[in-house]
């Protein structure tokens, strides 16, 4: 049943130019994640800046993982970690999208908000891509990737510092969640906060979904023919 998918992802893993387009479209999702990010980065501490922009993050390193996959140089745990938050916060925006539809997808906002639900619908599928990489991971990087999005998770929404006397977190709708606060609305503030269940459910559910799926890949597809298409 899942053949065709892994066919579909041996061939784009195993061929070098479209390993090359695939970095080049991170590069681009990444400056324009920091551009989006940007203001939201200016008023938070730097030392927390790591937990502010968490879709371009994971763009960020897919980059440094397909470097390492086009130099046979993979690294367990990157790969863990980026799988993860690629198809994380790529389902996670575009439940997020629909579930503030009348404000994302108002009038003003409804062609951006389009071009972002379709460019996150797909940063989700791209972490599968990562399947062939991730079916030897050890169990310690696959420890260190828990650890990570359980210290994240847990900061974007448990961690507060002050701004302009209001208190702000670090999670993608702090700027929402800044606004809803000085203008007093109660029930956006309180459908902010409900994203935490949301959050934290899906970092399990990918983190067991990229396991479960990597084991089934690796009885079907063994990553050596990728490699070996990758050196020629």
């Amino acid at each position: 049943m899942l053949k065709p998918l892994w066919k579909l992802i041996d061939w784009i893993m195993g061929n070098r130019k479209l390993l090359v387009v695939f970095l080049l479209i991170n590069i681009a999702g990444s400056i324009f994640g920091l551009y989006y990010y940007w203001e939201q980065l200016m008023l938070t501490p730097w030392y927390l800046w790591l937990a502010v922009p968490d879709c371009p993050l994971y763009t960020f390193f897919m980059i440094f993982a397909l470097l390492l996959i086009l130099l046979t140089k993979p690294s367990d745990t990157l790969n863990a970690i980026t799988a993860v938050g690629l198809s994380m916060y790529g389902a996670w925006t575009t439940i997020v999208l629909l579930y503030f539809g009348e404000i994302y997808f108002n009038p003003a906002n409804a062609l951006m908000s389009a071009g972002l639900w379709t460019s996150h619908f797909c940063m989700g599928l791209e972490g599968f891509l990562l399947l062939p990489y991730l079916t030897r991971v050890k169990p310690i990087s696959w420890a260190v990737t828990a650890i990570w999005f359980t210290v994240l998770d847990t900061v974007d929404y448990f961690y507060h510092f002050a701004y302009n006397g209001v208190a702000m977190r670090t999670h993608p709708l702090a700027l929402l969640e800044y606004y809803a606060t000085t203008h007093h609305v109660a029930v956006l503030l309180q459908n902010i906060d409900s994203l935490m269940y949301l959050t934290f459910g899906l970092s399990i559910i990918f983190f067991i979904v990229m396991i479960v799926m990597a084991r089934a890949y690796a009885n079907s597809s063994p990553k050596k023919v990728i490699e070996e298409k990758i050196r020629n």
